[in-house]
């Protein structure tokens, strides 16, 4: 963060404290104050201003109910919403420095786009990416904050459960490249349709800087009636015409190697990222890198190591199992991309997938898991583990096409999986966060261990 004095605090007043003295980073979270930090006391967050202050936090913001916690915080901030006064911030910050501001939204594969993209940049440019889960109305201005002012490229994930909340981060500092990894069935159960989830989605578009590259897929219909007029669309994807087109991929056990089309020459990597999907993510990822004028050669050497997520399609050992930890969260789209990629895995024994609910489906619900199901059936998955009563229907739609169990928990995941599994057995783990399926992985090494109960 450019330094900033107190005084200068967006949307608040100084009610004691020196108001020079300078500010040089925001938290919300008081673990993590250091020296020179701005506390700003969110919801609970004014119960911990003491452990704040003690860290060495140059100030607190709190709001007007909340001033009678301030304890002893010698320089102390009020604010009508600590919310808007860290918006406020996060819009004044990135606004006083050149970086090049990259929003990354779509149905799934954002945060592995972003990712992705923050590495590979980082080659070249010196880049601030947001850290994990930081892409709503607090996240996303905790990452502008972030910026500093030898920042040239800030990559930005923008996140939405509804209508109109795209727009408004934009609104905050809007995104000089705008990207939409894909439009899926994320949120239908609150959006209503897919076409209503475009719609949402393409506020990015909207949202962006004028004149500015909207990165989007080539061939999406459900775009089509939203692009802004004039607006500079560059396009990727597997389909002839895209910009920067995936025209060959081979799968192998450390990765995959990837051939991309762009501006007429091609453009051949390897990248350990395994799947199609991630392919797919790529090709955005250059569209961007092309945009920013970087060394595509450079750009695709640095795809051999990209950072994987956590709870995003971690492979761990278990005792010869190969286990594929990506249950971070799961819709139809990413949940048939990671039952694709575990058809696709050499595997010298069985393919097993251990699956959680899909949540925000609507009343559609059980269709999307029924279709699931026979699709795990039909890419040769060996057994499916469905996972609570909602989960029930992955077997309806597998039905004899492979061997299916019903569990109703996690633990009864663990106990049964731990009775089946053997070495050679690669075994995917994919649920909402509904599910809580995260912890598998620990708790069969933990039940697997001699004498851990199994």
């Amino acid at each position: 963060m450019r330094p900033l004095p107190l005084g200068a605090v967006p949307a608040s007043v100084v009610l004691r404290g020196d108001p020079d003295r300078l500010v040089t980073g925001v938290q919300i979270d008081s673990r993590l104050v250091r020296p020179g930090d701005l506390f700003v006391a969110i919801r609970g967050g004014a119960d911990h201003v003491a452990e704040a202050v003690q860290r060495g936090a140059a100030g607190v913001v709190l709001e007007e109910d909340a001033l009678d916690r301030a304890a002893d915080a010698p320089d102390l901030l009020m604010t009508f919403s600590s919310v808007r006064c860290l918006q406020c911030l996060g819009d004044v910050n990135a606004q006083a420095t050149d970086a090049v501001r990259v929003g990354i939204t779509g149905s799934a594969g954002k945060t592995s786009t972003k990712d992705a993209l923050a590495h590979l940049v980082a080659g070249q440019r010196r880049v601030v990416a947001a850290a994990e889960g930081h892409n709503n109305e607090i996240g996303y201005p905790l990452s502008l904050t972030r910026i500093e002012e030898g920042t040239e490229v800030a990559v930005l994930e923008l996140a939405m459960r509804g209508p109109g909340q795209i727009a408004e981060l934009c609104a905050m500092a809007a995104p000089d490249i705008a990207v939409i990894t894909n439009v899926g069935e994320a949120h239908i159960e609150l959006l209503g349709s897919r076409e209503a989830i475009a719609q949402a989605k393409a506020e990015i578009l909207h949202g962006a800087r004028e004149g500015g590259p909207c990165v989007i897929p080539f061939a999406e219909p459900l775009l089509d009636p939203h692009l802004p007029a004039g607006a500079d669309i560059i396009t990727f994807g597997e389909e002839a015409g895209a910009d920067v087109q995936l025209v060959d991929r081979r799968p192998g056990p450390a990765g995959q190697e990837l051939t991309y089309l762009v501006d007429g020459a091609l453009l051949p990597l390897a990248t350990n990222l395994p799947g199609r999907h991630h392919a797919r993510n790529l090709a955005a990822v250059l569209a961007v890198c092309r945009s920013l004028g970087l060394d595509l050669a450079q750009v695709a050497e640095r795809a051999r190591d990209i950072p994987v997520p956590r709870w995003r399609g971690e492979v761990v050992d278990v005792a010869g199992v190969l286990v594929v930890n990506d249950a971070y969260n799961a819709n139809p789209s990413s949940m048939e991309a990671a039952l694709r990629l575990l058809a696709e895995a050499p595997v010298e024994g069985r393919r097993i997938a251990v699956l959680g609910l899909m949540a925000e489906l609507g009343d559609e619900a059980e269709r999307y898991h029924r279709e699931i199901g026979a699709l795990a059936a039909r890419v040769g998955v060996d057994i499916v583990i469905a996972v609570g009563d909602q989960a029930r229907a992955y077997l309806e739609g597998a039905g004899t096409g492979c061997v299916g169990h019903a569990v109703p928990d996690l633990d009864a995941a663990v106990e049964l999986l731990a009775g089946l599994v053997r070495p050679g057995d690669r075994v995917l783990v994919k649920g909402s966060r509904a599910a809580a399926l995260e912890e598998l992985p620990q708790l069969l090494a933990e039940h697997l261990r001699p004498g851990g109960g199994a």
